[in-house]
Order: structure tokens, then sequence, then C-alpha cells
């Protein structure tokens, strides 16, 4: 008899409470991935980037796409947790004004990469979309760990789309195409 094996983690929709602590992880993970002196990427830019996200209306915009989460024009969200029920990882996709579907954010605290969080986020994104349409993401252009994941699950980058992610971070545009 074959045994199923147990993940040590769990994969559910975000809640209102959840905000704060996913808002924390993220921040964590930004602060492992992000920096970079080539671009001006400092830790105290990030810390002082992400401050502003936590003013209140920041917090009440996160808080009302959470509740119209499955409506286009705004995005479903998911968080993975450990055994002890702490916020390992978070995904934020959304569908934009123009039917565009985005992965939005997926980030996965640094010590539960390669232990399959990342793929079932992803997993969740995917199966969230229309899979006859197309989806994007943007990543850091220097973010090779991400850029590499991304290809796995069938995302290409898109020649000459890079741009200034918050008008500091290189990011480049990969798309997923459309299943026939």
């Amino acid at each position: 008899m074959k045994q199923e094996r147990r993940t040590p983690f769990t994969i559910e929709a975000m809640h209102l409470d959840d905000i704060v602590e996913a808002d924390a992880m993220r921040l964590d993970s930004w602060l492992e991935t992000y920096p970079n002196e080539e671009y001006g990427v400092t830790r105290e830019w990030i810390l002082s980037r992400n401050a502003e996200h936590k003013s209140p209306e920041k917090l009440a915009a996160r808080r009302n796409r959470l509740i119209n989460g499955r409506k286009v024009g705004t995005g479903g969200a998911w968080v993975a947790r450990d055994d002890s029920g702490k916020i390992i990882g978070l995904t934020t996709p959304f569908i934009n004004k123009h039917d565009i579907q985005h992965v939005g954010s997926l980030y996965v605290e640094k010590k539960w990469h390669g232990k399959g969080v990342a793929a079932a986020l992803m997993q969740r994104v995917i199966d969230w979309f229309d899979s006859s349409k197309p989806i994007e993401l943007g990543v850091a252009t220097y973010n090779e760990r991400a850029k590499a994941f991304y290809r796995k699950w069938g995302f290409e980058e898109m020649p000459d789309s890079e741009t200034l992610f918050d008008g500091k971070i290189p990011e480049i545009v990969m798309i997923r195409k459309a299943e026939k």
C-alpha cells in the first residue's frame, strides 16, 4: 500500500487577519531578495518604501482588494502556513482592468525555498486564472532564481520589456502563453 506523503505546509485563502503577518513575511523576502548596489536598491530604501505601504490608506486598500478578491480588476490571495500556522509564503494574483491576468506577488520565506511552497502557490494561481488567456508577471532582472522558477512554469522573458519598478528596481515582463 502506497503511503501518501504529507507536506509540512498548507495553502489556504488569505483572510483579513492575515494581512499584517503576510506583509511582514513579504518585507523579509524583499530584504533578502532585492538589495542591489548596482541599482541603488538599499535596505534603507526597501524599509522606507515598505513603511509607506503600512499607511492606513494602503492597509484599507489591501483589505478592500481581499474582500472583493474574486471580482475582475482585483485578485485572489493565498498564504502558505507551516505546521505551527505561521505564514511562510503568499501570492496575490489579479486581473487588471484590461482583462490581463497577472501573478502579482509570489513570495516565500527563504528557509522554505526549494521545498515546494512556491510551486504549490503557483499552482493555485494557474488554477484560479482562465487557462485560455496568457498570464503575465514582472520580475527583477537580477533575480535569476525567480526567473528560473518562472521558466519551469512556462513563462518566457519578453524582449525589450524592461521597466523600473517604483522607479528603482529594473524588472522584465515574463508571459506564460494561453493553453489551446
